[in-house]
């Protein structure tokens, strides 16, 4: 029955279910006109589910992994669970803590990322995960590694495990700081096989542990000097008497008749030459209009400076630094080098081309010293390997210089600095000699000058480079009074060639 309220209202019960916060307030209105809320109960007011875990912080050792957390709100207890792969099955470690701190011992590296960490906060029957986490083992210290065998092109290295580690990297490099270009290889074992260096030269080694993205410290750097295999090579030396430096108006009508114009030596010179089957050719008076590698088939030209180049074969070798060298600014002299390397041996030496100051007297000697002490001090510098060089040019110097009674004062300047580095005239120590007694400038005088006499030389250092020949190539006629040059001279000189073994014992 509906009960009659003030102003007439009535309040049927039927139509209204009293566990209802609504009908309550309903209720409360109809009889007082006032609508009052109730207080929630406290299971209805109050969530559920717990909050996530946040401000996670990992840290990882060697071998251990330890993650660090805020305590989330409205959870009782946090699960930790690491995987080796976010969908694998299950748990290689689980744990369920009320602290808010972990830590796992005894891990191992797996390869690409070690681990994946999630946490569960729990609240009841409800629950609240973050997202998977990466997590990497941090790799240990690499270890010292020892040369176990090299000759020549390569270097074979071997090392001991290094904690964590699944993979490793090793790397050479010919200065102890690694700058400059470094060679660096990735493996999966303790060993290693490094190809493509360059014998005789000194290489540092380290090696240090790789996981995944993770690198280790590298360990101790070893130093090992590679040992050179001996390598066979000719070189010429040759002044060209290129663009036609040597003719003027001073020269007399026989020598511009003997030695004509570039253009129609150019053939000759480069035929004469050829004939001594040279490796490394280095010529002087050859500025860039000479254009003498057209001569060369199967040469690369190689460093250039006022009129000095140096060629060599591409077949046979590489490149692997050069430049031009000032030895006297003020009377404009310099000289050109190239380091080398044999593409079948690895070995690597420096070859060098200069041409002093021209003219006899004690003087002119006096400068001469001063530009070999120098080019010998430059190519030292450039050479902390200490690798053989061989030392080709126009010298403008010979035994004729110490000549007293023509030459008061006078002496043979680069033979005597090149002796007080060990450095001899490749001739004296040559197992056999073509034309020695040949004076190598020919002055284009058909009938040959026989004092010996060699301004053009090729110098060697007294040990380490063998010289098996030498030559100087020409083209002869026969007369009536003996041997005379034929006539056009390819040049005012004739070339030097010396068939050398590198890097003997």
């Amino acid at each position: 029955m509906a009960d009659v309220l003030s102003g007439g209202r009535t309040f049927d019960p039927a139509r209204f279910s009293m566990t209802s916060l609504l009908h309550r307030a309903l209720l409360a209105f109809a009889l007082t006109g006032t609508l009052l809320i109730a207080p929630a109960a406290a299971a209805d007011a109050a969530p559920k589910k717990p909050a996530k875990v946040t401000k996670i912080r990992a840290k990882t050792s060697t071998s251990t992994l330890t993650i660090h957390w805020a305590r989330p709100a409205r959870a009782k207890k946090v699960a930790i669970c690491v995987k080796t792969a976010p969908r694998a099955r299950s748990c290689i470690r689980k744990v369920k803590t009320r602290r808010n701190s972990i830590t796992f011992r005894a891990l191992r590296p797996n390869s690409g990322t070690d681990f994946y960490y999630r946490l569960t906060s729990y609240r009841g029957k409800y629950k609240a995960a973050t997202r998977w986490k990466k997590a990497n083992l941090r790799v240990g210290k690499g270890t010292a590694n020892r040369v176990v065998g090299g000759r020549g092109h390569y270097l074979s290295y071997h090392w001991s495990k290094v904690r964590s580690a699944s993979s490793y990297e090793i790397q050479l490099s010919t200065n102890h700081r690694f700058s400059g270009r470094v060679v660096q290889a990735g493996r999966k074992g303790l060993g290693a096989k490094i190809d493509g260096l360059n014998g005789g030269m000194t290489y540092h080694a380290r090696v240090r542990g790789v996981n995944g993205k993770v690198k280790g410290a590298w360990g101790p750097v070893t130093r090992t000097k590679l040992a050179a295999v001996p390598s066979r090579v000719t070189v010429a030396t040759y002044n060209l008497c290129g663009e036609d430096r040597c003719r003027s108006a001073d020269s007399g009508a026989w020598f511009l008749r003997n030695v004509p114009t570039w253009a129609v030596r150019k053939p000759l010179a480069g035929a004469v030459v050829r004939s001594g089957s040279p490796d490394v050719v280095v010529t002087q008076e050859s500025a860039t209009r000479t254009a003498f590698h057209t001569q060369l088939p199967g040469f690369t030209r190689g460093a250039y400076k006022s009129a000095k180049t140096i060629y060599f074969r591409s077949s046979r070798f590489t490149a692997l630094g050069g430049g031009g060298l000032t030895l006297d600014s003020a009377t404009g002299r310099y000289a050109t080098w190239n380091l080398l390397r044999d593409r079948k041996t690895g070995t690597a030496f420096i070859v060098t081309n200069a041409h002093l100051e021209p003219h006899k007297g004690a003087a002119r000697d006096e400068l001469r010293l001063k530009q070999t002490a120098r080019l010998i001090s430059k190519v030292n510098a450039l050479n902390p390997h200490r690798l053989p060089v061989v030392w080709g040019g126009d010298f403008n110097s010979n035994e004729s210089n110490a000549n007293q009674d023509n030459y008061p004062g006078g002496f043979d300047a680069p033979t005597q600095r090149f002796a007080r580095h060990g450095i001899v005239n490749s001739l004296g120590l040559a197992g056999s000699a073509i034309n020695a007694e040949l004076n190598s400038a020919n002055a284009g005088v058909p009938v040959p000058k026989s004092n010996g006499h060699h301004v053009d030389a090729i110098f060697v250092p007294s040990s380490g480079i063998t010289v098996e020949a030498w030559s100087m190539p020409a083209n002869f006629i026969q007369t009536e009074t003996g041997r005379e040059y034929s006539t056009p001279f390819p040049s005012d000189h004739n070339p030097v060639v010396a068939r050398l073994v590198v890097a003997t014992p």
